[in-house]
């Protein structure tokens, strides 16, 4: 290779790409090492293609590296841009799921402990998870993508729903999973699921007015304020029996009527 070199036609025929594929690699090899063929080869590649193939190349190079849930969203089906919108959102990234991972195995081992307070510390946080989620997963100062989903073919209370939705799925799957596998098959592993969809739905219609981190942080600590007031005496699990079940299904319903009333407030 060191000896040989191109001449005029063989370039020109690089430069068409009309070089069979086994030949064309000998060229590239070549030119790695050989100022003379790139002199050569440089006048008789168009501008324009150059200008091209570098612009793909900066692409490329510059497009952000999709996380875990935005590639399991692809692996489903879901549209590129759809996967990028919701992906975006801090709550679904790796690093806050690792953190909600956490939370939630430390309350779901201190249930087993043989103080009446073990199950009640499990039953109270996980219908917390999902409403900080939601309540950092869009909004102006919350949303890293926030100025993109504004210029996304979406309308904002689209986007909220399908962001709200994805939260309370991926949270609601990882309070599940760790509460079959730590609790067994009690019911309690599944008691916290309404009152999820009711303080999730709840921070949403409070959202269409207030900033979304103001309404999540506000209903959260209102839920833990209840909790301990209805408990500080004797912990038991009332507040997740029949009656508190049927008040969380008309929270959630209230607040899902309230906000289709406001939806324009979200654009």
């Amino acid at each position: 290779m060191s000896t040989w070199h191109m001449d005029g036609g063989m370039a020109v025929k690089y430069a068409d790409g009309e070089l069979n594929p086994t030949l064309a690699a000998s060229v590239e090899a070549h030119l790695l090492a050989c100022d003379r063929c790139r002199s050569l080869l440089a006048p008789r590649v168009p501008q324009v293609r150059l200008d091209r193939i570098w612009e793909e190349v900066a692409e490329a190079v510059d497009a952000p590296v999709p996380g875990p849930f935005e590639r399991l969203l692809r692996a489903i089906g879901v549209h590129d841009h759809t996967a990028r919108l919701l992906g975006a959102a801090y709550s679904l990234r790796l690093p806050w799921i690792a953190a909600s991972t956490v939370a939630l195995l430390f309350s779901a081992l201190a249930s087993g402990e043989t103080t009446p307070w073990g199950l009640l510390t499990y039953l109270t946080l996980a219908p917390i998870l999902p409403v900080v989620g939601v309540a950092v997963a869009f909004g102006r100062d919350g949303d890293p993508a926030h100025e993109i989903g504004l210029a996304a073919p979406y309308s904002m209370f689209r986007l909220m729903l399908m962001r709200a939705a994805a939260v309370l799925a991926a949270s609601s799957v990882l309070a599940l999973v760790i509460g079959l596998s730590l609790l067994g098959n009690d019911w309690a592993v599944a008691a916290w699921l309404l009152p999820s969809l009711a303080l999730t739905s709840l921070t949403l219609a409070l959202s269409s007015r207030f900033d979304p981190r103001h309404c999540g942080t506000a209903v959260a600590a209102t839920w833990l304020v209840v909790i301990v007031a209805t408990n500080i005496r004797e912990p038991s699990l009332a507040m997740f029996g029949a009656a508190g079940q049927a008040g969380y299904l008309a929270i959630t319903f209230v607040s899902v009527v309230l906000l289709m009333v406001r939806r324009r407030e979200f654009s």
